[in-house]
């Protein structure tokens, strides 16, 4: 068997996330859809994670094993011919017999963009338009979510009750640029809505709604319902897995 590692970029907003929902419209589905077009036989794809429906991804990575040898550039190739045009495989390496996209992955890195100029119709299913916040509470904000913590009350309640929520986040920031906000976080791994729920707090504060101590106490009561709206999937971009 040969295993291949491809690097995969998509626009989510006409999916309903990465993972396979019978035949609903999803990343996975049509990726294996390619790759049946490609080798003529159904081929079981392994994602460093699930995005959520909308979101979208610079630098997902998936991997997969084929009984014939094909160079990866003609797998690069060959899927992006199949491909609709708002997925493409960046690229294609072999990888190593005990490697996995997901559990050999040792940090992620997503990015979060809010519009905070003016109202564009052309980008507001890619960057939420949020007028008047504090930028320099939410800077401060935010670096309280740094280190390991338990996010369950930052998660989806609906996870399988046997998941860890314990995860860590080595670095956050938030960048200007250009009439938009930049959210960085880079974490070991983060939960379902996890980053969508952490950012709707990250609002509410730069509104002057909540105190930068309502971080504290979510982490600490552990409830998801607390933890205030989630912010759209539409701005959430997985920029990077890194092995």
């Amino acid at each position: 068997m040969y295993k291949y590692k491809c690097i995969v970029s998509y626009d989510g907003h006409n999916y309903m996330g990465f993972q396979i929902q019978e035949e609903l419209p999803t990343i996975e589905l049509e990726i294996n859809r390619a790759l049946i077009k490609l080798v003529g036989k159904e081929v079981k794809i392994y994602p460093s994670g699930r995005t959520d429906r909308g979101v979208h991804a610079r630098g997902q990575v998936i991997h997969f094993e084929l009984e014939n040898d094909i160079p990866p550039k003609g797998i690069t190739a060959g899927l992006n011919a199949f491909l609709p045009q708002d997925i493409h495989i960046e690229s294609t390496e072999y990888a190593d017999a005990d490697f996995h996209a997901r559990f050999s992955a040792k940090s992620k890195e997503y990015r979060y963009y809010i519009n905070i100029g003016n109202y564009d119709p052309l980008t507001i299913n890619y960057a939420p338009f949020i007028k008047n916040l504090n930028i320099e509470a939410m800077k401060d904000a935010i670096k309280l979510f740094e280190g390991k913590h338990d996010f369950k009350g930052f998660a989806s309640s609906s996870i399988d009750k046997r998941k860890d929520t314990v995860k860590e986040i080595y670095h956050t920031e938030i960048n200007e640029l250009n009439g938009y906000l930049e959210f960085v976080w880079i974490g070991s791994g983060f939960l379902k809505y996890q980053i969508r729920r952490m950012m709707g707090l990250l609002i509410e504060i730069g509104r002057g709604k909540e105190k930068k101590e309502m971080i504290t106490y979510v982490l600490e009561k552990k409830d998801p319902k607390i933890s205030h709206r989630s912010l759209d999937g539409c701005g959430l971009y997985l920029m990077k897995v890194n092995y």
